[in-house]
């Protein structure tokens, strides 16, 4: 209004400097002064016109127009604080839930990554479609020819995970690390923060060792020291020089991580990738930038080239090609589906709250009628009213959004909690819970597009008001078209519609839920603490040191109150540590076997202590040792594979390699879900670690089963004492209850469960107050017929038969639609059910009988409150 005032009192001034001219022009041809401005502002006109049209025609009338309509909304909405609550509350949730879920959209597929040109950045590994093998680790034969002979690259780099050591002045710690050629990081296109890269001379045999950290462990470890550059360090007991410190957003783990609990990327690279064209062990994983205006699919053709050639020249290579995946697609992994899933379940929350809001917003503008015909009759434009509708929607939608954003930051944090580890591992973004600027936008597109969903449908019912005969229906009930009835019939069909179709996705999940956790994983992960000696160091690099050092740990931890039995592994259950060819006594395995398998090095007890049933035969025991005969255990998938209905002990079997020692099998173990429950059994072969302490680095995990009543957790630290009291400079990584590790392979499935039954009570309660809403409405309109009904005779019963069967009707034909559109819909979950179909005809049942009570529930509420009418107070109402 200021603004109005202060442009129209400028117009009025040069009207009245125009006029006192005129005026002053008349009086210098005689008229008096008087009668000379009375003849200037006949001349000149009506000035309030003049000011009114100025005014009309100056861009800050729409503003003006806004303003007043915003204020009237308010007004509006705070005369009715119920319905104002139950509709901001109502989007809060929708756009708090839609807000959360895009985050993690947005942080795991979306969001770029921060290399440069990361769309032309490629994952490579390795396949073999004959023996039934994918995500390999490739071999520096492969990396070399795929680099210089394909012609797919600019460049190809190499790196391999493990864990490092680090020790010095303060306490030893263990660090996730990568060993890389020099070129990885130009290939991604990062700079350190400070220092400088590898160079090419630091890939060589016996240059000197030297190594980057991350920022964080720079921080943490160091003080952020600045330095630390060229200071040396000791990692795994050597000496390594610090060249580098990589910058704080910088994150490399597109790997499969090191251990199942693990949410950290690596922290420390080092130098030292002698890449030569005759080494053929797979231990690698490369990242390769594409030249210019070649794609993946162009690139894959001449790398399968170059593996044909280098098949003819290693036969150990017989068989692999190259795999490759955008580092993207790699980084998203196998959440893809889940977050796509959880993102449609949200938009349905949000179409089911707009439809909810919607309703009620009808119910709420047939009952204003009166107030819009009045309007219209004192000269207010339909499309003015229409404009002042969309505004009071944009308000509830603003309110909504504020609070449902408010609502998101908490959400996010909560979803960090539900979150299995990789999931955080690949988009440390999410990991800390913050809500930026970009998920910000989304729900502000969020807020107007809810706006004009819900309020569009109101403000067009405004339009289609007669005025004259709205204006003679006053005080009547049935203020409500026909089309507008059967629009709003239309919203809670949708809206059960919808929400069928959230409890079907949301009842599979819980049926997939309870299916893994009675799984039979082969083992009692029960009373079973595991934890991670790296025995890193000169000292250990002899192989039998590390086996008397583990002997004397194990006895160790044995003695311990609460102890029950102890052994060492390399790697865990469900963990799955790697296959090898197997070579048996008979000339050929079955027809369509692959000859491999699970290779599990592991020392006595190690069966006792996971109860692992054995068929036949024996445990390792401490007479297996270096001196004694080579002996193995297998599991019964091998036995079953091998040796069908035969008895295995005494067979002989041999792994990898032509010339290595023949096996001879004391034991058969029952089957073991190594991969998890989703691969099945896998042939498996056990070797006692004391005959071969060098395979595989020897073992590193301990694994202790406490007696029964007795935490695990709670001998953790007496483990770790005892540890550090044979050597006080063993660090010690990864402690875990074997339960917690069994328990994250779910971790995924839990949180889409979890999320999902979230998302489908709330579009059961909505869908549920849809229905109420609709026939509380229809009852308040239709008390006069209700009333006479009454008054001629009709019983109660039959009163709320046709409230009841009115609303049901609705709830019948949302339920169908919603049955067939879940038949099409859950199949896009397939990848994340297990042990139960799609099309479960238990979960469609029980879904279909919940949602049919909570219906009936919803409808019989009103009918009860309608059979109470008294049919002389409605017809006297009326």
């Amino acid at each position: 209004m200021f603004r109005r005032r202060r442009k129209t009192s400028d117009f009025s001034a040069e009207i009245e400097a125009h006029i006192r001219l005129e005026s002053e022009r008349l009086q210098e041809e005689g008229l008096s002064e008087e009668e000379a401005r009375s003849a200037a502002r006949r001349t000149f006109g009506n000035v309030m016109q003049t000011e009114e049209r100025f005014y009309e025609s100056g861009r800050w009338l729409s503003w003006d127009h806004f303003l007043q309509d915003l204020r009237f909304g308010l007004r509006m909405l705070a005369k009715s604080p119920g319905f104002t609550s139950v509709a901001v509350l109502t989007l809060a949730l929708a756009i708090g839930a839609n807000t959360v879920i895009f985050s993690a959209v947005y942080a795991v597929l979306l969001k770029p990554l921060p290399f440069k040109d990361s769309d032309r950045l490629l994952f490579v590994e390795k396949k073999n479609p004959l023996r039934g093998w994918i995500r390999n680790p490739i071999s520096p034969a492969e990396v070399l020819a795929w680099r210089d002979q394909s012609g797919a690259f600019e460049e190809l780099a190499a790196y391999t995970q493990r864990h490092c050591v680090l020790t010095g002045a303060i306490e030893a710690e263990e660090v996730p690390c990568e060993v890389v050629s020099s070129n990885l990081f130009p290939v991604l296109g990062v700079t350190p923060l400070r220092g400088r890269l590898f160079s090419a001379d630091e890939d060589q045999p016996g240059a000197p060792r030297v190594a980057i950290l991350s920022y964080g462990l720079w921080q943490r470890r160091f003080a952020g020291n600045e330095g630390l550059i060229g200071r040396a360090i000791n990692i795994d007991g050597n000496s390594y020089t610090i060249v580098g410190i990589m910058p704080p957003d910088f994150s490399h783990s597109y790997a499969p991580p090191l251990h199942a609990l693990s949410e950290m990327g690596a922290e420390l690279w080092l130098a030292g990738i002698a890449l030569s064209p005759t080494q053929v062990w797979n231990d690698y994983f490369g990242i390769g930038r594409l030249k210019a205006g070649i794609t993946l699919q162009q690139a894959a053709a001449p790398m399968d080239l170059v593996s044909a050639r280098l098949e003819r020249m290693y036969p150990d290579l017989k068989g692999w090609r190259a795999q490759l995946m955008s580092l993207r697609t790699m980084t998203s992994g196998d959440t893809r589906p889940a977050l796509l899933v959880l993102m449609a379940a949200v938009i349905f929350v949000l179409l089911i709250a707009c439809a909810n809001i919607a309703n009620l917003l009808l119910a709420r503008g047939a009952g204003r009628a009166n107030e819009f015909a009045v309007r219209n009759a004192l000269g207010a434009s339909r499309r003015r009213i229409v404009f002042q509708l969309l505004i009071e929607s944009l308000v509830i939608s603003m309110a909504g959004g504020v609070l449902g954003v408010l609502l998101a930051i908490f959400g996010c944090k909560g979803l960090v909690a539900l979150a299995p580890a990789f999931l955080l591992k690949s988009a440390p973004g999410l990991a800390a819970g913050a809500v930026d600027l970009r998920v910000l936008a989304f729900a502000f597109a969020t807020v107007v597009i809810t706006a004009f969903l819900f309020g569009l449908a109101p403000a067009l019912q405004s339009r289609q008001s007669r005025v004259m005969e709205t204006l003679k229906e006053t005080g009547r009930s049935s203020l409500e078209s026909p089309r507008t009835r059967q629009f709003r019939s239309i919203l809670v069909v949708s809206e059960i519609a919808l929400a069928m179709v959230l409890l079907i996705g949301a009842g599979l999940m819980v049926r997939t839920l309870a299916q893994l956790t009675r799984v039979n994983l082969g083992f009692n992960p029960a009373n079973v603490l595991t934890l991670r000696v790296p025995l890193s160091g000169k000292h250990y690099e002899q192989p039998q040191t590390r086996v008397e050092f583990l002997q004397r740990v194990v006895d160790a931890i044995k003695s311990l109150p609460g102890v029950e039995s102890a052994s060492v592994s390399h790697g865990l259950p469900l963990g799955w540590w790697g296959q090898f060819f197997v070579t048996a006594e008979q000339p050929n395995p079955p027809a369509g076997q692959v000859p491999s398998a699970n290779y599990v090095i592991a020392g006595p007890d190690y069966f006792r202590t996971l109860q692992i049933p054995l068929r036949t035969g024996r445990s390792f025991n401490d007479y297996d040792t270096q001196s004694g005969n080579r002996v193995a255990i297998v599991n019964a998938e091998l036995a079953r594979v091998y040796w069908p209905g035969q008895n295995p002990l005494g067979k002989q079997l041999r792994v990898e390699s032509p010339t290595a020692p023949w096996l001879s099998i004391v034991g058969v173990a029952e089957n073991v879900l190594s991969r998890g429950p989703d691969a099945g059994f896998n042939p498996e072969i056990y070797i006692p670690y004391q005959q071969y302490p060098w395979l595989l680095g020897g073992p590193k995990n301990l694994l202790v089963r406490t007696s029964a009543g007795v935490k695990p957790e709670s001998v953790a630290h007496s483990v770790v004492q005892e540890i550090h009291r044979i050597d006080k400079d063993q660090p010690v990584a990864d402690i875990a209850t074997m339960e917690q590790f069994a328990f994250q392979l779910i971790a995924q499935q839990r949180m889409v469960m979890a999320l999902l039954v979230s998302f489908a009570i709330l579009a059961l309660v909505l869908s549920a107050l849809g229905i109420y809403s609709v026939l509380s409405y229809s009852i308040a309109q239709r008390t006069r017929e209700i009333g006479l009904r009454m008054a001629l005779g009709a019983q109660r019963g039959s009163v709320l038969r046709l409230i009841v069967g009115s609303g049901t009707g609705l709830a019948f034909v949302g339920i169908t639609i919603g049955i067939a559109a879940a038949f099409v819909l859950v199949r896009l979950m397939r990848d994340l059910l297990y042990g139960v179909r799609p099309a479960d005809p238990m979960t469609f049942g029980a879904v279909t009988a919940l949602l049919a009570a909570t219906s009936i529930l919803a409808c019989y509420v009103p009918a009860r409150r309608a059979m109470k009418l008294d049919p002389m107070a409605a017809l006297r109402h009326e």
